[in-house]
């Protein structure tokens, strides 16, 4: 739509945005999954501020928003997305530490973030070695492994409102709750966190982080594009388990792939379509339902 998509950019650079903006960029490079139409309107924003105008812009304009990350646990549909799709990950990915507190902005890598803490002796994120990712994303979804999770660690939370106002949101107010949070339920962005560590040996810290960076390559398929896990983990079981007894594991539509190493991972074999990707998950619910009696949960966001 050109015409719509011209009266946003003019809208757009009547105000004092200053970063970059792309017309019809193509989404699929910039997610894990590697598929997916494009952007109708791609932000890159170079500061905060930019955040902020970006959100009150889209409001006052009625124009659909979504936040991108480095792209992890995101099925992005081929048609592509319509509105604005603003990529953090460039503007805010700062890192510092203070004491036991580290600062980090929410376009920050969350394995990065594990290892600057450990550099410095701080222990708690060593789980965060195994999950790819930004502490943005990492905190909306409240990411972690197994028993670990990151909301543990959270002192306050950066966030910019759907309506463009920045506010310090503290612990007790950021309801956090497996694979969830007040950030994944509410419109707005992580722009970044304090996080409370302890003191630990760094060469203990330093074995936990390998350990947890070795796991992963051990058992999820690191080497072909997917999004992550698949679906959330159902009472009393595990989502990989399931689809693994119910012998999915390799089942195949197109180029989309139950992995034969982890099977609540789905890859791209190479030329996968999110179509592809969407018709084997829906196979794969609807076999472990049939079998076990069991529903299973999305992890991934869809677009």
């Amino acid at each position: 739509m050109p015409d719509r998509t011209d009266n946003w950019l003019t809208t757009l650079r009547n105000t004092e945005y200053r970063g970059k903006l792309e017309i019809d960029r193509p989404l699929a490079p910039l997610t894990t999954l590697r598929v997916g139409g494009a952007a109708e309107l791609l932000a890159t924003p170079a500061t905060i501020e930019d955040l902020a105008i970006l959100l009150s812009w889209a409001r006052d304009e009625a124009v659909p928003w979504k936040v991108l990350g480095n792209g992890s646990n995101l099925v992005v549909r081929d048609r592509g997305v319509r509105g604005l799709v603003i990529r953090v990950r460039r503007v805010l990915d700062t890192i510092s530490i203070d004491g036991n507190d580290v600062i980090a902005g929410g376009g920050a890598s969350f394995p990065a973030l594990a290892k600057r803490s450990a550099a410095a002796g701080l222990a708690g994120l060593e789980f965060a070695a195994g999950i790819p990712g930004t502490l943005g994303g990492a905190v909306t979804m409240n990411a972690g492994w197994h028993e670990f999770e990151i909301g543990n660690h959270v002192v306050e939370v950066d966030w910019v409102d759907g309506n463009g106002r920045r506010r310090q949101v503290p612990h007790d107010e950021c309801g956090f709750r497996y694979r969830g949070s007040l950030f994944r339920d509410n419109d707005g962005i992580v722009v970044g966190a304090r996080l409370k560590l302890a003191d630990g040996d760094p060469d203990e810290i330093a074995s936990r982080l390998e350990r947890f960076a070795g796991s992963r390559k051990e058992n999820q398929p690191t080497e072909l594009p997917s999004c992550g896990s698949v679906f959330l983990k159902p009472d009393g079981d595990y989502a990989g388990r399931l689809i693994e007894e119910a012998g999915l594991k390799e089942y195949r539509i197109g180029d989309a792939e139950v992995s034969a190493l982890h099977a609540n991972f789905f890859v791209n074999r190479g030329a996968a379509t999110a179509a592809d990707v969407l018709r084997l998950v829906d196979h794969v619910e609807t076999v472990v339902k049939e079998k076990f009696g069991v529903t299973l949960v999305r992890e991934f966001e869809l677009w």
